[in-house]
């Protein structure tokens, strides 16, 4: 009976000595749905009518130049996450304003950012500014930050049992796991900008600021042009379908 103690002990200690200092399937720190109020013009019937049609509108979406929504995270006095001498707003600005430039550069589409420039831009202006152009979809940008410094990689969110949301946010992940070593997977989260967009919305955290593997190429120009590439080609898969 002793033996066994010993080995259960063993394995209970050995279980708890391999947890990792953060867990994979952890939420990024973005503010949840019940951060804000709703804005006015959030219409959850609008939001259900576009689940309804599901991934059925890739086949008239053909003909359609799609209105998208780009999202940068943070701005003015909410830096967001600080981390190896880099700012979470600056970087999702600039990964921002290179993805629209290719959008609008290579596809047939209209693109709105609810930031362009350095300006503090609260959660409900985001959704609300998204939900008054009409958009066909969304994507919030941001970078991750963990108290772990091994914490690194990529990783996308949809909302909750909406599969458009699933498939875009499906869509970029796809593409920005290829500059990633770490992939962690799309995930599913009620974040603010996702639940109060009238339209199919995703969230992208590419990397983290508290990672020095992850921030090194963050840091470079290059390495953001190719993080808007592929934010953009996800977002024609999921328009068009390829």
């Amino acid at each position: 009976m002793k033996t066994v103690k010993l080995l259960l002990t063993a394995l209970i200690c050995s279980s708890l000595a391999v947890t990792p200092a953060f867990a994979e399937k952890e939420i990024a720190k973005e503010p949840m749905w019940d951060s804000a109020p709703a804005p006015k013009n959030y219409d959850p019937n609008k939001k259900k009518a576009v689940e309804a049609k599901g991934l059925d509108r890739n086949v008239y979406a053909l003909a359609a130049n799609p209105i998208i929504v780009i999202d940068p995270g943070h701005g003015g006095t909410d830096p967001g996450a600080l981390g190896n001498g880099l700012r979470e707003k600056d970087l999702t600005l600039d990964i921002g304003l290179r993805a629209k430039n290719y959008i609008v550069a290579n596809y047939p589409a209209t693109v709105y950012m609810t930031r362009s420039s350095d300006t503090t831009t609260s959660l409900s202006y985001r959704a609300s500014y998204a939900n008054s152009v009409s958009a066909d979809f969304f994507v919030s940008m941001h970078i991750n930050a963990a108290d772990a410094s091994s914490a690194n990689g990529v990783e996308t969110y949809n909302y909750p049992g909406s599969s458009t949301s699933l498939h875009l946010a499906t869509e970029t992940y796809n593409q920005l796991k290829n500059s990633f070593a770490n992939d962690r997977g799309v995930k599913a989260a009620e974040f603010y900008v996702l639940k109060y967009t009238n339209m199919p919305a995703s969230l992208g955290e590419t990397g983290f600021i508290t990672n020095a593997g992850d921030a090194s190429n963050l840091a470079q120009s290059s390495f953001r042009q190719t993080l808007a590439n592929e934010y953009a080609v996800g977002m024609h898969r999921y328009w068009w379908g390829f």
